[in-house]
């Protein structure tokens, strides 16, 4: 059966949606650990996916693999520089969380907010630097070819499409929104969905590593 082209892209975001639900279950439910289930929304545990190596550059031209991810607190982000809506409205949620972890005097020199661009075609290093550090100058922007990018977002269950609107780069990238985060391990440990919300999510992770650490 051919379907239209937004019944499509409707259908292939329905069935990320639903793998990365059923990796929640998953994870949720996996034996042979007894280790308790901290109530916390979002919470991976006791199974947390541990990552493996992908290959991209952040806004400076460095490097920007697993190892970046390693001995930190990551904030993830996936989006582009020319989304209307969701990714500047969530980096300056990310922002404000770290404003509020620094008013509640928790230590930031190991956590990172890192912005991935699923628009390597008009995100170049100049762009991304400009666009992330808008929202603060501690932001990483990351970006590198689809084949690299499919190395990190497959794993983490990450949909996007680009959606034509006239020219060739007249587009949009439908995308999805959470927030993920990633513990020093580099083990996916969280996910946080939509509505983004400060003061929530900063406090879901103090919990989280007071639980991971303590």
């Amino acid at each position: 059966m051919q379907y239209p082209k937004k019944q499509l892209i409707l259908l292939t975001f329905f069935a990320g949606a639903i793998g990365l639900l059923a990796g929640f279950i998953l994870y949720q439910s996996a034996p042979g650990k007894n280790i308790p289930q901290p109530d916390i929304p979002g919470f991976l545990w006791p199974n947390p996916k541990a990552l493996t190596a992908f290959s991209l550059e952040d806004h400076s031209r460095q490097a920007f693999s697993l190892e970046r991810l390693k001995g930190k607190w990551t904030f993830l982000f996936f989006g582009y520089t020319h989304c209307p809506d969701v990714c500047p409205v969530t980096l300056s949620v990310l922002a404000d969380v770290e404003r509020r972890l620094a008013q509640a005097k928790q230590p930031l020199e190991n956590i990172q907010v890192v912005f991935v661009s699923l628009d390597p075609q008009r995100d170049n290093q100049e762009r991304l630097q400009q666009y992330v550090q808008y929202f603060n100058p501690s932001f990483l922007g990351v970006t590198g070819d689809q084949e690299r990018l499919t190395e990190l977002t497959r794993q983490l269950g990450i949909v996007h499409t680009r959606v034509a609107r006239g020219s060739s780069d007249d587009y949009l990238v439908d995308h999805t929104a959470s927030i993920l985060l990633t513990d020093p391990d580099a083990r996916l440990v969280a996910v946080f969905g939509l509505p983004h919300n400060a003061e929530t999510i900063s406090s879901r992770f103090v919990t989280i590593r007071g639980f991971l650490e303590g």
